[in-house]
């Protein structure tokens, strides 16, 4: 039976939700002219039009969903959904004027990247995945192209795995016999007198 938990057992516990922390501190030494940092959600065109939160150069990345389909009962696994979102705008880079997609493209390039190495993309958690299914999209809208931001996101699922308890073992078995050719023979433990 399951036990009850305080919030604060629960927030020791919930791997799901150290997830972005574990992403943005992994990613924020890789970007380090780009503001890495935590979004709750999904990001909306809206948002970044609003342009108090989102200031480019920018990477904002959050958990979007989750799955949790069981292996075995008491034992599942949480299917994360996760985003990277993208907000640039025009810059000086290295003495050229740079455009506001190049940058997004360079940066979900970087992400794109990171997300294809063995061991960075674990974020220093254990048990996950690597990353599957990735992709970058642009999501901006004229609005938001016009009041001078590009919007990617690049998004991925990982998997937490070995969530949960297994149910309890099966009583232990002293041994465990057949009978071959009118004789009993002893499988476990031991295999001894059984043909191949």
């Amino acid at each position: 039976m399951i036990a009850a938990r305080t919030l604060p057992e629960r927030l020791a516990a919930a791997r799901l939700a150290a997830l972005p922390d574990a992403m943005a501190a992994t990613l924020r030494p890789l970007f380090p002219d780009v503001t890495v940092r935590t979004h709750p959600g999904r990001i909306d065109v809206a948002d970044v039009v609003a342009g108090d939160i989102f200031q480019p150069p920018m990477i904002a990345v959050s958990v979007i969903g989750a799955t949790a389909p069981v292996q075995v009962p008491g034992q599942y696994d949480i299917g994360a959904e996760c985003a990277a979102y993208v907000v640039t705008e025009e810059m000086a880079i290295a003495g050229r004027s740079t455009r506001r997609e190049e940058v997004a493209l360079a940066l979900c390039h970087g992400l794109l990247d990171i997300l294809a190495d063995f061991q960075t993309p674990r974020w220093g958690l254990a048990d996950i995945t690597s990353p599957a299914e990735m992709r970058a999209q642009p999501l901006f809208t004229a609005l938001s192209y016009q009041k001078g931001f590009c919007f990617y996101a690049v998004t991925w699922r990982q998997t937490l795995f070995a969530e949960g308890q297994p149910m309890t073992p099966p009583m232990l078995t002293e041994r465990l016999e057949t009978v071959q050719d009118g004789q009993p023979v002893t499988l476990w433990p031991g295999s001894e007198g059984v043909d191949a």
